[in-house]
């Protein structure tokens, strides 16, 4: 199928069998085409230059593995932006300095399928559209929504990062947001328009309550009053492309 994520498992036999069921009650998207039950195979794969891998899921709590080791060990480090560890420690935990690549995210054990899939379903459409040659806008713009005190875990977080993204791509978008991106959203993530504005809006409220507060006054102090009011959903995403904007030299829309 055209569509198919070729996903790389790295858990046990248990829960290889356990997701298999569970993702098959709700998608016909996901092909798991490779697995392992232990970090050396997985590493095996990984590096196999005849792999066609879209997303590698790896169980980082496998008894008796370093989950680091595997993770620095990785041939093309690009491909550690497809990958989604399944921990119960935050992003940050996992920073690779050595690397100019970062993890796609953390997910905790508790993880339901359908955020799993729309993880997932990004990676695959970031695979097809972004360049790994060199940190992308994309990932630019995923480090300033958590500077920004917005999780990863939050599916407003994955909804804004693509609505910004291709803001940038195609700055006309800005002032059609309701008409053009909640669309496009709600059909790249198989939601209801509704559900997408309202994803952004609590994934803004939320890190605007409990974000780093010098970051946001200065990237929001000209247009909102941080202590008055928050920003609406167009005036987030357009301040954030204005600054990677600006930042690229493309200052001009």
């Amino acid at each position: 199928m055209k569509n198919n994520i070729n996903t790389l498992v790295v858990c046990s036999s248990e829960d290889l069998k356990r997701l298999k069921d569970d993702i098959s009650k709700i998608s016909t998207e996901v092909n798991i085409k490779y697995n392992a039950d232990n970090y050396k195979d997985a590493l095996n794969i990984i590096n196999d230059i005849n792999s066609t891998i879209d997303a590698i899921i790896i169980d980082g709590t496998l008894p008796g593995e370093d989950i680091f080791s595997l993770l620095t060990k990785y041939s093309n480090k690009f491909l550690l932006s497809r990958t989604i560890v399944i921990d119960n420690i935050k992003l940050d935990c996992y920073n690779l300095s050595t690397s100019d690549y970062q993890l796609f995210n953390i997910i905790p054990k508790s993880f339901t399928i359908s955020d799993l899939l729309i993880s997932l379903k990004e990676i695959k459409s970031k695979n097809e559209r972004y360049n790994y040659q060199k940190l992308s806008i994309y990932d630019q713009v995923a480090e300033i929504l958590k500077k920004l005190g917005i999780a990863p875990d939050k599916n407003g977080f994955h909804y804004l990062r693509k609505a910004i993204y291709e803001c940038y791509l195609e700055p006309s978008l800005l002032t059609s947001i309701t008409k053009e991106i909640y669309p496009m959203l709600a059909k790249s993530f198989s939601k209801k328009e509704s559900c997408i504005e309202r994803s952004i809006r609590s994934a803004i409220e939320t890190g605007w309550d409990r974000g780093n507060y010098e970051y946001s006054n200065e990237l929001f102090s000209n247009c909102v009053d941080y202590y008055k009011t928050k920003p609406t959903n167009g005036e987030f995403i357009a301040i954030i492309v204005d600054k990677i904007m600006m930042e690229q030299g493309r200052t001009s829309y």
